[in-house]
């Protein structure tokens, strides 16, 4: 009885790992916008007090922001990914929204308007959005 009872401990905590190990990490389609910005007013926030932007739009967990513009590239990033850049109106900074190519829209392309939602990791060069989706 006691081994039946230790193999099924052991099979269910295995069970557990390696559903929690091959979770994926949750993207921004199931979170509720904090936040409502243009593209411009998003880098315009950035570039005026950086630590204060970082408060309203990355926050201290995982969240998500909206964000509106118009796409100045798409580029390819390995085979499962796509870096949609909107414009900011700076020709050396723009926010780049990262994208599973199973959440890109067909028929977005340069200069066509967007909504997305994705989840802000602050500034490099450019203002960067991950696990991004479209959004309506």
């Amino acid at each position: 009885m006691i081994a039946v009872l230790g193999t099924v401990a052991v099979i269910g905590g295995a069970t557990y790992a390696y559903m929690e190990y091959n979770r994926g990490t949750a993207g921004a389609d199931a979170m509720q916008p904090v936040a409502t910005v243009t593209a411009e007013d998003l880098l315009a926030s950035y570039a005026a007090d950086e630590a204060a932007a970082d408060q309203r739009f990355v926050g201290e967990a995982d969240q998500a922001i909206e964000v509106t513009g118009t796409i100045r590239a798409m580029e390819p990033v390995g085979s499962d990914k796509t870096n949609v850049i909107l414009e900011t109106g700076d020709p050396m900074a723009g926010v780049v929204c990262e994208f599973s190519n199973t959440d890109l829209p067909i028929d977005w392309r340069s200069g066509a308007s967007v909504r997305v939602k994705g989840i802000c990791t602050g500034l490099l060069m450019d203002v960067v959005l991950v696990r991004c989706v479209a959004s309506e």
